[in-house]
């Protein structure tokens, strides 16, 4: 039985199939979703609805296909009905998989509510045809399938009745409720199977896009940059006034707020914590393996196919010999053995008790007994050697002291937080809660969304991380934040005392910023008809070799590189330089845009893509293709599934549902 890659078809999502196939995930998603928790933005609502898809890769949709239970029907589609509690199952398993704090809920509501419904939709298509053909799967072929499953296979390989009751016992699911699902997935896996179980694509497709995108070209550029552009011009007044009417949304002021916070800092309260010498020794002896740098040797192991020719290399080779002499001597050995170097190795790394004695029990610049192993006999020569050393206490006193009043530290935050939230719930105010536990409250009296003050400052510290400033900026004003745990395990907590909305900076506060853009655009035109000049008299002198020569400056040849700039060193905007090069022929000139730079390309080389069927641009490119066909394939079948089943969803009843209380 075939099943389909997760992230493209919904029926492989559900809670039986991550049971069977990903018993461990947890996925790269929720880290994914941790980052875009602070982002809720326009953005991040646009790209929300691709979010949640891939939420539902991780928590599954398919057990809500075992039949109704209590409550209304909230989807129907044909003959079966999906009522409140399947819908409530998983809407609750999406707001947990988005992970979002409770203020966020209501913001993003309506597109859970919207992933959840067509989810059940889809699934619930592929159902109903599953049953209309009389798709069937028999319990022997069910328990066929989960006997092969790995993972219910125990150390020795075989199944394990017990790892599945655990199984079934961690995603709250019967046995019988397992088996249903199972039954459910595999009829519409079937299903699947059967439309898009064997598409490739074409090969011609395949080829014009591979040559497409693995063509590659070499150019020379001369590239004018900025320290290029001696002086500039002194901008008039109203042309600076022009600028600045015309660009004025660039010079808004951000929101400013001011803030009260206290910071129960690990490092602060370590600073007070003694640590006696004891257990600093304690401490050292239990690490002592970590303070030691173990002995080392630089060896020449010489590997022997039979005891002969080893011990006749041993018997041949003068114990009078140098260390150099007898190096020279191993050089000297014919091709039927190997010498190998190696380099600082000690002890563990040799796993054979006899290599260990060999290598680290003969003196150095002698050569070892010969020891049979199973690539053959070694003998070892130890060119030198290095002492064991360890770092005296006395040189890691105070780093373990620190780390040890640390890690005390953060055990006594834990006392020090519950006795500050027990001062601001008896009526406290942050500063009177803090002198309870001997830290002061800070207050930074602007502070935007950047941890910048109005000064354009950065205020640094706790200020600069994200989860502080997202608090700051989500606690309304005159209002306490939640206590919450900083980036170094400390614990803060914020209140808002006011705050500046945004307004528009007039000119005199802007006109230092205002000027550098205008010099800035100034430059960059002059740049850009530095080269247009440049490139117009390549092209009269017959290419950019002799323009440069004769105007002095310097060419450089880059290449090859792909259409997507792979090639091409970041600082020369690659995306830009290749569009450029990619849209010339062969000893064509033209100009790029570098950002900091502009540059007079030459298209030297074109070299065509290498068509090699079993390379892996090209499996990729052939895997990319199939899933993308296969995607249009299953809407497709989801379309033409919609025409023949009615679908009846119940929208005031799922807003009634979700509608917080």
């Amino acid at each position: 039985m075939q099943f389909h890659d997760v992230r493209t078809y919904d029926v492989a999502k559900s809670t039986v199939f991550k049971l069977l196939v990903f018993p461990s995930f947890t996925g790269t998603v929720f880290d994914m979703l941790q980052f875009i928790r602070s982002k809720v933005t326009s953005i991040f609502i646009k790209v929300l609805f691709g979010i949640l898809i891939l939420s539902f890769a991780i928590w599954g949709i398919g057990d809500i296909f075992m039949g109704n239970r209590d409550g209304e029907a909230v989807v129907s589609i044909g003959n079966k009905d999906y009522n409140a509690n399947d819908f409530l199952s998983e809407y609750e398993k999406a707001k947990r998989a988005m992970r979002l704090p409770p203020e966020y809920e209501e913001l993003v509501r309506p597109q859970i509510v919207e992933s959840v419904t067509q989810s059940i939709v889809r699934n619930g298509l592929l159902s109903a045809e599953t049953l209309d053909l009389n798709l069937v799967f028999g319990d022997a072929q069910l328990k066929k399938w989960v006997g092969q499953s790995e993972t219910f296979r125990n150390d020795n390989g075989k199944f394990d009745p017990e790892l599945l009751r655990q199984a079934l016992f961690n995603s709250g699911l019967t046995e019988g409720e397992f088996f249903s699902s199972l039954r459910e997935e595999m009829r519409n896996n079937q299903l699947i199977s059967a439309v898009v179980g064997s598409i490739l694509p074409p090969t011609i497709l395949t080829e014009k896009i591979f040559k497409y995108r693995n063509e590659k070209r070499i150019i020379n550029i001369v590239e004018f940059t900025n320290e290029s552009i001696l002086s500039l011009p002194a901008p008039k007044v109203s042309e600076l006034r022009k600028l600045y009417e015309d660009t004025k949304s660039e010079y808004m002021s951000p929101v400013f707020r001011s803030v009260t916070y206290v910071n129960v800092d690990p490092k602060e309260v370590a600073k007070d914590i003694m640590i006696s010498e004891e257990i600093i020794k304690e401490e050292y002896s239990s690490r002592l393996d970590e303070m030691t740098t173990p002995a080392s040797r630089t060896l020449k192991q010489i590997i022997f196919s039979t005891k002969n020719s080893a011990e006749k290399f041993i018997k041949s080779t003068p114990s009078s010999l140098t260390a150099p002499e007898v190096a020279a001597r191993i050089t000297e050995i014919g091709n039927d053995v190997s010498v190998v170097d190696m380099k600082d190795v000690i002890k563990s790394d040799l796993i054979d008790v006899n290599e260990k004695t060999a290598a680290f029990g003969t003196p150095v610049g002698q050569l070892s007994k010969a020891i049979e192993t199973s690539f053959g006999w070694k003998v070892f020569f130890p060119l030198r050697k290095t002492a064991e050393v360890i770092i005296p206490l006395d040189d890691v006193r105070q780093k373990l002291k620190d780390e040890l009043s640390y890690e005390k530290a953060l055990d006594d935050i834990f006392e020090l937080t519950n006795i500050f939230e027990d001062s601001l719930a008896a009526g406290a105010t942050i500063e009177q809660a803090a002198r309870e536990i001997n830290f002061k409250p800070v207050t930074i009296q602007s502070l935007d969304k950047n941890g910048l003050t109005e000064k354009g400052d950065a205020v640094g510290g706790i200020a600069a991380e994200k989860r502080f400033l997202s608090s700051v900026f989500n606690t309304p004003v005159t209002q306490l934040s939640q206590l919450l745990e900083s980036e170094d395990g400390g614990y803060f907590i914020v209140r808002i005392n006011s705050e500046t909305k945004t307004r528009q900076r007039n000119f005199e506060e802007v006109r230092s910023k205002v000027l550098k853009s205008w010099e800035n655009t100034a430059r960059k035109k002059l740049l850009m008809k530095k080269a247009k000049n440049f490139a117009s008299k390549s092209k009269t002198m017959g290419g950019l070799d002799r323009a440069a020569e004769a105007s002095g400056v310097a060419k450089n040849r880059i290449g090859p590189f792909s259409r997507f700039g792979e090639g091409i060193e970041p600082r020369l905007n690659p995306n830009e330089l290749a569009s450029v090069a990619f849209e010339l022929s062969e000893n064509a000139i033209g100009i790029a845009d570098n950002n900091n730079s502009v540059s007079v390309v030459e298209l030297i080389d074109i070299q065509p893509a290498k068509l090699d069927k079993k390379s892996e641009a090209w499996l990729s490119l052939e895997r990319e293709l199939i899933s993308g066909m296969e995607q249009d394939y299953l809407e497709a079948i989801h379309s033409a599934l919609r025409k023949k089943y009615s679908i009846s969803i119940n929208q005031d009843y799922i807003e009634k549902l979700v509608k917080p209380e």
